[in-house]
């Protein structure tokens, strides 16, 4: 299983911030990306912040001139003194990550003024900031049903369905965000993410570049690439544009070192290296270290767990990944690799819940479907294996493995002549695998 992509990003007030979160799954290892903070630009013809993303936990906020105009514009004298205090200690709050007071005085202002959009896009990036992704998304939906080209908006609500694992529904936000503005390196970065989410390297490689070509000293967007070159020249995923990926990763591996030196993204990065080169003890070593710097990094529990796993040491990996859970409830990677962790122990109904609510939470993830397709073939739920095998047919047509399932379930079923067509085809795609 390979995790690729970022969790949580950052923003808050008109302007700014970053993503965290994806993720990608192959039945190997998983590799994915953590938290990532670009300040952004937000409602630009209200308040401006940062022109570059930088990944700082603690975000600069400036509000234009024309933000105090609006305000005066929506109400007068006293009023609207009152709320352009409000307005700026609002702001002031989320300088200083206080993001439970700037919370409480936008609300303050929407109870004035319903329709005062700064305030609204605002909140929503304050809930956002504070790890309530539902919230934030009523109040971006509010913003977009008045500005339905509201850039901030639309880059937000694609990143808050990342974080809540619906990629379908942040899809269509990032592709509509793309089309408002082209040159925004979160924006690329969270495409970027999506691809990994999905397994796609390939895909994500001449997106996190861009991001990276946008802003070329950020180390996570640098990193989230390096991590992407790396799958491609270490791992079984092959490379549609002939590049020496490796020597790019020694490129990005020095420039980590040279430009993050004693960090935890640093051992973060060598951890996914060492990953993909297939030597997961050094890897765990780099990943713990990692977790002894910032505790907090969002997806080491993850990590660990898929590596624990990996080395047989599946009981510390389930704890692992209930970690992951408790902080990050919704996690599809980590709800896939506790079903793939309680597959490899054998016990297949321990396994079943945590695929099928992966499944329902992406219904386009390759490895949820597949692991949820033998899940059932080694229950011997031989005909609730055939549709997530199918699916996972559909999104991987060149995979043989999931047409050697459909076999022995067919097979099972006595229905001989689907389960012949199952292994030719299995035959077929298993010559032309790594």
């Amino acid at each position: 299983m390979a995790l690729g992509g970022g969790r949580r990003t950052r923003a808050i007030t008109t302007a700014v911030t970053t993503p965290e979160s994806a993720v990608c799954y192959s039945r190997e290892p998983m590799k994915r990306a953590v938290t990532i903070r670009f300040p952004r630009d937000s409602f630009a013809n209200v308040a401006h912040g940062c022109s570059r993303f930088s990944l700082t936990a603690a975000m600069a906020i400036s509000i234009a001139t024309t933000a105090c105009a609006f305000l005066k514009a929506q109400a007068s004298g006293s009023q609207s003194q009152s709320i352009e205090q409000m307005f700026n200690q609002a702001q002031a709050a989320a300088h200083r990550d206080d993001y439970p007071t700037a919370e409480r005085l936008y609300q303050e202002i929407l109870r004035t003024d319903p329709d005062m959009l700064p305030a609204r896009l605002n909140l929503g990036l304050a809930f956002y900031w504070e790890n309530k992704p539902d919230a934030a998304l009523m109040h971006f939906e509010r913003v977009l049903r008045v500005q339905p080209e509201e850039f901030s908006a639309l880059l937000f609500s694609g990143l808050a369905y990342l974080d809540l694992g619906e990629y379908e529904r942040a899809r269509p936000k990032l592709l509509r965000a793309a089309r408002v503005r082209d040159m925004d390196p979160l924006l690329f970065w969270a495409l970027g993410s999506l691809a990994m989410n999905r397994g796609d390297v390939n895909a994500a490689v001449p997106l996190l570049e861009r991001s990276v070509a946008l802003d070329p000293r950020n180390p996570r967007a640098v990193w989230l690439l390096g991590q992407a070159y790396a799958r491609l020249a270490y791992r079984k995923e092959n490379p549609l544009v002939p590049v020496d990926y490796a020597a790019l990763v020694q490129k990005t591996l020095a420039w980590m070192e040279t430009t993050q030196p004693g960090t935890a993204i640093l051992h973060v990065f060598q951890g996914d290296v060492l990953a993909a080169r297939n030597l997961p003890s050094d890897a765990l070593a780099e990943y713990q270290k990692a977790l002894l710097l910032d505790p907090h990094w969002p997806d080491l529990h993850l990590l660990i767990g898929d590596l624990l796993d990996l080395l047989g040491r599946r009981d510390e990996a389930i704890n692992e990944l209930q970690t992951q859970l408790r902080s990050y409830p919704r996690d599809l990677r980590a709800l896939v690799k506790l079903g793939v962790v309680y597959c490899h122990a054998g016990d297949y109904a321990a396994a079943l819940p945590y695929l099928q609510q992966a499944v329902h939470g992406d219904p386009q993830g390759y490895d949820a479907q597949i692991y949820l397709g033998e899940t059932y073939v080694n229950l011997k739920q031989y005909s609730s294996a055939i549709p997530p095998l199918e699916r996972a047919i559909r999104l991987r047509p060149e995979k043989a493995e999931p047409h050697y399932l459909q076999y022995r379930a067919y097979k099972a079923l006595h229905q001989t002549e689907k389960a012949t067509q199952a292994l030719a085809e299995f035959n077929e795609r298993k010559v032309k695998e790594p």
